[in-house]
């Protein structure tokens, strides 16, 4: 028989889906927020560089226990986009503290997006409204 069958509803639905639906949910809302930003820019194809999308992704600082507790993977993002290939995960703090003073040093720090949200639930719900079915033509760099 199938777990479900196995177990029943009720333990299925608390052993399985339950925590199947908090990590659904939690992937999502990372990866939204990290791509996206109220001011954030649409680059077409005659645009586009790897480094400019790079740069339109988000580091969000959700405080310093959920930092920590997600390896500094939503406050590290942009390294990642930057350096997937050179920079392991456990050290993407490192880098991106590295990376921040490298650009206010070279004053290039207004390139880089660092947005707190403590209060991310909060926030996928206003990106997910104001954003999910509508572009704004005025972020679209088309020269």
């Amino acid at each position: 028989g199938t777990l479900w069958h196995n177990m029943g509803t009720s333990d299925f639905a608390v052993v399985c889906m339950a925590p199947w639906t908090v990590m659904g949910f939690w992937l999502f809302m990372v990866t939204y927020l990290q791509h996206h930003s109220d001011d954030g820019k649409l680059y077409t194809d005659d645009t586009f560089t790897f480094e400019k999308g790079a740069f339109e992704t988000v580091d969000r600082d959700y405080g310093e226990l959920v930092n920590k507790l997600s390896h500094h993977m939503m406050d590290g993002h942009v390294i990642h986009h930057l350096f997937f290939t050179k920079v392991p995960h456990y050290r993407l703090h490192a880098a991106t503290q590295a990376l921040q003073k490298g650009m206010k040093e070279r004053g290039q720090d207004h390139l880089y997006k660092q947005i707190d949200t403590p209060d991310f639930t909060q926030e996928i719900i206003k990106q997910y409204y104001n954003n999910w079915f509508y572009i704004n033509e005025e972020n679209i760099v088309r020269k």
